[in-house]
């Protein structure tokens, strides 16, 4: 009995010793981050942990969150079953000028059927595209906006609400925050004007 409770005592500690130091690594990890990509570290915004979950498709933890006043970038945990492995996500969100209506952006799946087709034959090759107002999306996606889209065919993003959300797997990097920036910077650039107006 003394040895079961010794046993079971000894493997304790070590776990929480294993615990202390897997969570000083995240720190140490995340503190570096900080560093590298120039934001501000903040608590996790509700609003943020709520699109990354819409964004993925499933109930998740967002957390590890960096911003400034138009840029938010968080970390995205979830796990498929109970027995699965975690996976490790991340999500990159910029403010628009005004809300607008939903519209994703994805590189082309073929097992999703084509309800939405553009100008540009190779953006239709290399992207698929969610939108329930055909209007809006053919106002938002001109061949101008398909021409710069098409530097970026990694890059799967939404319009969520008041917020253009980009989302894919690994923890957010400054590299991927630098990245979505400059595709977004570059998509709101060479959005007319009246998109904003007419559709707001």
């Amino acid at each position: 009995m003394i040895i079961t409770v010794v046993v079971i005592a000894v493997l304790a500690v070590g776990l929480g010793a294993l615990y202390l130091r897997v969570q000083q690594r995240q720190r140490a990890f995340f503190a570096d981050r900080v560093t590298a990509v120039g934001l501000t570290p903040a608590p996790v915004e509700p609003w943020l942990a709520e699109a990354a979950s819409r964004a993925f498709g499933v109930q998740g933890n967002a957390e590890r969150m960096v911003r400034d006043q138009r840029l938010w970038a968080c970390d995205f945990t979830y796990q498929a079953s109970r027995t699965a492995t975690a996976a490790k996500c991340h999500v990159v969100a910029m403010s628009l000028p005004t809300a607008l209506p939903p519209l994703a952006v994805f590189p082309k799946n073929p097992m999703l059927p084509d309800n939405l087709e553009f100008e540009s034959a190779e953006f239709n090759r290399t992207f698929s595209v969610e939108c329930s107002d055909r209007r809006f999306a053919s106002a938002l996606l001109t061949p101008r906006v398909l021409e710069w889209l098409l530097r970026y065919p990694k890059l799967q993003w939404r319009i969520d609400g008041g917020v253009l959300i980009a989302w894919n797997v690994g923890y957010w990097t400054a590299d991927t925050v630098k990245h979505t920036t400059q595709a977004f910077d570059g998509l709101l650039e060479r959005i007319d004007p009246y998109v904003f107006k007419d559709f707001s």
